[in-house]
């Protein structure tokens, strides 16, 4: 333990969130194709968690929940934003960095936000002291790469932005090495059009998904070794993970589904994290939990403050990244856009509905669907004939969970209502 930690003083975090990742496409998930080194190392010096969540199948609605410990229908962002939307984040959330600048760290964020592109949703007004990246999808356009609230070159070569990214993430790790601080490293990558730099080209197995995903690695590995570098190891929490699963290529680890998709292989994502002397080497966990449960958890961590005017989903889960249970366990549910769309439970998860719908074949022939992840991760096998009682007791946590939701819907829809009639 570092004399930081002796003394109580939370950990620099560093927090890195890849575009599309999926679940399977790492050397420690086992992927035998595409080397990741370097991110395999974050997982032999740390730990795996094996059912991290994001809380979306989609990357806007996952983006807002990890920010705000909120369920993205609680947030108001249900899906994709694109650059014609004029919604956004909502100067009420009190995000993740807000949370902790208020506790005295230094918050810097580059990458991809997609949580709303007019100023007030810019991410110097949501708690970041510094941004530079693209504000939406790098498949959206007008493709613009901004330096705090200015556009600093609309011409942008998609092939350079993995290097710059890292390169601004360790200059402002330099120029803050002597406080706390903590870094948002959100790659658009490998997230379409995939986009590599020369250096990486037809160098993996894997086509050019590969050679992107290998030069994301290769990067990581230049703050890893920056970190060292300035002697900052010990005091760094590193969290490596994606914000759903992949799209059109990447691998689930042989998950059901994809992008999109709210079975296991669109929403479960590779997670790995590293903090030496607290987080013990090698360790892995299989406790369901989600990405918003990183808000609480880092709370705890930096001694800051979670609100207490509003619902948190998340819950501190700083003893599960310890090797420890969860403290809480809780269900998880699973949305597309505003419907319920499957709930977990333990080791049971029930689909209620899915997304995308066939048209042509009835939706009740189907569903509901009832597995049990332990025994068949791949949800393969529908078990609700053979257990009413587990389907009745989840679908009635579906069913009041739906309808506190919705009753939230509706009432910020009246407030809306109501200030737009005040003008």
């Amino acid at each position: 333990m570092s004399d930081r930690s002796a003394a109580g003083v939370g950990p620099n975090v560093v927090l890195v969130v890849m575009d599309d990742l999926g679940y399977g496409d790492l050397g420690c998930m086992g992927n035998t194709i595409l080397r990741t080194p370097r991110i395999d190392s974050v997982a032999a010096d740390g730990i795996t968690l094996r059912h991290m969540y994001a809380a979306s199948a989609v990357c806007t609605p996952s983006r807002a929940a990890l920010l705000t410990g909120r369920y993205p229908q609680r947030v108001g962002l249900p899906r994709v934003l694109n650059p014609r939307d004029g919604t956004g984040l909502s100067a009420w959330e009190y995000t993740l960095p807000e949370m902790l600048r208020d506790a005295g760290y230094r918050t810097a964020m580059f990458g991809k936000w997609h949580l709303g592109c007019r100023p007030e949703h810019y991410p110097t007004r949501h708690g970041f002291d510094e941004y530079a990246g693209l504000l939406y999808s790098n498949d959206m356009h007008p493709v613009e790469l901004f330096d705090g609230e200015k556009i600093s070159t609309a011409d942008v070569d998609q092939a350079a932005l993995t290097r710059a990214y890292t390169d601004q993430a360790v200059d402002f790790i330099e120029r803050h090495a002597g406080q706390p601080f903590f870094v948002y490293l959100a790659h658009t990558m490998p997230h379409i059009p995939l986009h590599v730099g020369d250096e990486f080209a037809g160098r993996s197995a894997g086509g050019r998904y590969g050679d992107v995903v290998e030069s994301l690695d290769h990067h990581i590995g230049r703050l890893l070794d920056r970190l060292d570098d300035l002697g900052l190891a010990d005091d760094t929490l590193v969290v490596i993970t994606s914000d759903n699963g992949p799209w059109f290529e990447g691998s689930t680890g042989g998950l059901r589904g994809t992008k999109l998709h709210t079975y296991e292989g669109g929403i479960r994502v590779p997670f790995v994290a590293r903090w030496p002397g607290r987080i013990p080497a090698g360790a892995v966990s299989d406790e369901p939990v989600c990405l918003f449960d990183l808000l609480p958890t880092l709370a705890g961590l930096a001694g800051a403050a979670v609100p207490q005017d509003r619902p948190i989903d998340g819950i501190d889960m700083s003893a599960v990244l310890t090797g420890g249970p969860i403290p809480r366990p809780r269900p998880l549910f699973f949305f597309h856009w505003w419907t319920l769309n499957a709930v977990r439970s333990g080791p049971w998860k029930l689909h209620l509905d899915r997304f995308p719908r066939d048209p042509n074949r009835a939706q009740g022939r189907e569903l509901p669907q009832l597995f049990n992840l332990e025994l068949d991760p791949a949800e393969t096998y529908d078990l609700r004939h053979g257990h009413p009682d587990v389907l009745e007791h989840l679908t009635s946590m579906a069913t009041r969970f739906e309808a506190e939701i919705a009753g939230q819907r509706l009432a910020a829809e009246a407030r809306a209502a109501g200030r737009a009639t005040a003008r």
